[in-house]
């Protein structure tokens, strides 16, 4: 598995990239996280397409918090015609480990409570609730 950078030759077929209809309403659409990196790029917003293989398995955007040692995990998901065999798993283990190298120090995500998928991963890698909210989502943090 690894991450690649979007460019000129594989943004169509990430764009294409998608979860399912149930849960098109915590994430954002492939083409709008794009956008979303564009609009935070002064926080060096970052979004990698996971692959293996020669298969695009998602998306994952990330950007720095104010005190720099902090990321922000902005956006993360699997399409759907992925989910359901450990890949999420393995990428997010994947990404901490390239997050940890960096010497990051805290991870910073939200999720939407009715999506309990997402929350079940990330506290099965070691997030923990804040007892924060960012209007209807639900913050989470890992310290590295």
């Amino acid at each position: 598995m690894r991450f690649t950078t979007i460019d000129q030759h594989n943004y169509r077929q990430v764009c294409s990239l998608s979860v399912t209809p149930e849960q098109s309403g915590y994430l954002s659409s492939a083409p709008m996280i794009l956008v979303r990196a564009y609009a935070f790029r002064h926080q060096n917003s970052e979004v990698s397409v996971i692959e293996e293989g020669e298969d695009q398995l998602g998306l994952v955007m990330t950007r720095e918090a104010e005190s720099g040692s902090e990321i922000i995990l902005d956006q993360f998901f699997i399409d759907q015609r992925f989910q359901h065999r450990g890949y999420g798993r393995k990428a997010m283990k994947l990404l901490l480990q390239k997050l940890r190298e960096r010497q990051v120090k805290r991870i910073v995500l939200c999720y939407r409570e009715a999506d309990q998928a997402a929350a079940h991963l990330y506290r099965s890698l070691g997030f923990a609730e804040t007892g924060e909210r960012d209007e209807d989502e639900i913050l989470m943090e890992l310290i590295l």
